[in-house]
């Protein structure tokens, strides 16, 4: 008799299981006619947005196809009501591609090689740049150098007509 009691609420059990289970997947099938409305897709439209999704990602990655999970669910707010609908996407990865790593391995070179390259250029440039600046700095001495040799000249020319001048003068007062 307590066996029969036992299996009456193991079937008691199932049943309600049986029931939750059946009620939520109507529920679940709701909400995504729900959401394929308010989204405006249809299902042949997210099945055609499905495939797509999954050749792109195939290009980099082996996944599963069979346990791929793509569907529109409800975004929840942060104040518990429903939000706007979200695409979620769950793809379970087997591997990643080699010819996709060396593409991204090869890409990496490029770039480093790019930067060496351009590092190089910028360090020509600049030496280029300071060698102009010490060249523009000797022909400022240099013209400077000429200004003082001028002046210099200039000053002597002015002494000796000075001496010339009072030389003059001289002969002149003894005459």
């Amino acid at each position: 008799m307590f066996e029969s009691i036992i299996n009456f609420f193991k079937k008691l059990g199932k049943n309600d299981k049986e029931k939750t289970n059946s009620k939520d997947a109507a529920k679940e099938r709701l909400h995504l006619v729900l959401m394929q409305d308010r989204a405006n897709v249809s299902a042949d439209f997210l099945d055609l947005m499905k495939q797509e999704i999954i050749d792109v990602i195939k290009k980099y990655i082996d996944v599963d196809e069979n346990e791929i999970d793509v569907r529109l669910t409800n975004k929840t707010n942060e104040d518990g009501t429903t939000g706007a609908p979200a695409l979620y996407a769950n793809i379970p990865i087997i591997s990643i591609k080699e010819e996709a790593k060396r593409e991204v391995k090869a890409e990496k070179e490029k770039i480093e090689k790019i930067t060496e390259s351009a590092k190089e250029i910028i360090e020509n440039v600049n030496k280029e740049v300071e060698a102009e600046k010490e060249n523009k700095e000797q022909k400022e001495e240099k013209i400077e150098e000429k200004h003082e040799e001028k002046d210099e000249k200039n000053k002597e020319e002015n002494n000796k007509e000075e001496k010339s001048d009072s030389t003059d003068k001289a002969k002149e007062e003894n005459v």
